[in-house]
């Protein structure tokens, strides 16, 4: 099992997403870049690569650690297990 980005709830996590990043006063330039890679990442990858991006931010000095834990909750609250089994 591996855990992605529920894709039912996109709309739902950007915008709690946006929220999140809105409340910490986070340049707005930077904004829709970094929300697409959380995105691209949780979806394509896994939510703990995402969570691995959010933690490098979070180290380069881009967002504080309440933000980093914010939006790891948020990832965490939005994950759906999928099965990486194939059908024949």
């Amino acid at each position: 099992m591996n855990a992605m980005l529920n894709q039912r709830r996109l709309g739902e996590f950007k915008f709690d997403l946006r929220e999140v990043l809105h409340n910490a006063g986070t340049d707005p330039d930077q904004v829709p870049t970094f929300l697409a890679s959380i995105i691209a990442k949780a979806s394509r990858q896994s939510i703990k690569e995402a969570k691995a991006y959010v933690r490098q931010y979070e180290a380069d000095g881009k967002i504080n650690k309440q933000v980093s834990d914010n939006i790891c909750y948020l990832l965490d609250r939005y994950t759906k297990y999928q099965s990486q089994c194939v059908p024949e």
